[in-house]
């Protein structure tokens, strides 16, 4: 089971939102995304080491496959435009 997630971070280095896609399993045990871009990667890695309690993963879609996860989480992507939105993190 795949699914398309959102994290919120609460603290005031980063945007606040994350979108992304995984298994359910991951976003269960605690991930939270990848972050790839070289303006958030770091801050990104810092944060949820030293502060996790800033961050909220929540499961917004559920599929079958790892496909159409990802074929979502590109849907959300475009239609909230994060690569250009300065509330997403998302930057790659």
């Amino acid at each position: 089971m795949f699914c398309t997630y959102i994290t919120v971070y609460k603290g005031n280095k980063l945007p606040q939102f994350y979108i992304g896609s995984s298994s359910v399993e991951n976003v269960l045990s605690g991930y939270k995304g990848t972050v790839r871009s070289k303006m958030y990667k770091d801050i990104w890695k810092y944060e949820i080491k030293n502060n996790p309690h800033l961050f909220k993963t929540t499961i917004i879609t559920r599929h079958a496959s790892r496909k159409d996860a990802t074929e979502k989480e590109n849907y959300f992507h475009h239609k909230l435009s994060v690569v250009k939105n300065p509330l997403y993190i998302n930057r790659a």
